[in-house]
């Protein structure tokens, strides 16, 4: 295939249809190795942060949270946040507000994970019928042009055809690492909040037996 023929070709439909694929796939190799390094990142400041403190089943109660990254430490900073804020209240409480606030900090986390993935799902789903659109066009326009020169010699038909066929080729070069990334992601952002969900749960159910001010009168 010969990308200098099809767009010296004055087919516009077919021409701009390669364009887009072509924008598509460095769209979705772009969000691939995006992703890869920032979970990479997420994993291993996950990795490090339970390597470090939970070692005992009532940690969040002796830990001193120092030098921690990525997601977790969204949950830890929240944690540490409303300790003096939950104070006055008492046990079934201060575990209500813990729990609300580390939730919806789980809810945000999960959105920041979730991140050009609805990229790459659309560039999956959408690539092949683009690709199969600009190969239909580019085969009218080459049928076309062979009945109006009255020759449909294999000389004449096959490189027509081929760089119509083109267009379908790049559609599943841009679809098929979309597709596979994807899923991958997909799966990574679930295991990654449910590990996340065990650390909040954890901080929910020991910071909160701490007696209250008014637990202690």
């Amino acid at each position: 295939m010969n990308l200098e023929n099809i767009f010296s070709h004055d087919n516009p439909v077919l021409i701009t249809a390669l364009i887009l694929l072509i924008s598509m796939s460095v769209a979705s190799w772009y969000i691939v190795f995006w992703k890869a390094l920032s979970l990479r990142k997420d994993k291993q400041a996950l990795a490090d942060f339970c390597k470090r403190y939970i070692t005992t089943p009532d940690w969040p109660l002796h830990a001193k949270f120092k030098e921690i990254s990525g997601s977790v430490e969204i949950l830890v900073r929240e944690a540490e946040k409303l300790k003096p804020i939950m104070a006055p209240y008492k046990h079934e409480e201060r575990k209500e507000i813990l729990s609300m606030h580390l939730v919806q900090n789980l809810d945000l986390i999960r959105m920041r994970l979730d991140r050009g993935l609805t990229i790459l799902a659309s560039i999956g789903s959408s690539a092949p019928f683009i690709g199969l659109f600009g190969t239909v066009i580019g085969i009218v326009g080459a049928l076309t042009k062979i009945a109006a020169q009255g020759n449909a010699g294999l000389d004449v038909v096959a490189g027509p055809m081929g760089e119509a066929l083109g267009a379908t080729a790049i559609g599943l070069f841009a679809a098929i690492p979309a597709v596979l990334a994807y899923n991958a992601y997909v799966r990574f952002n679930r295991l990654l909040v449910q590990d996340l969900r065990h650390i909040a749960e954890q901080l929910t159910t020991y910071l909160s037996l701490s007696p209250s001010s008014k637990e202690k009168q």
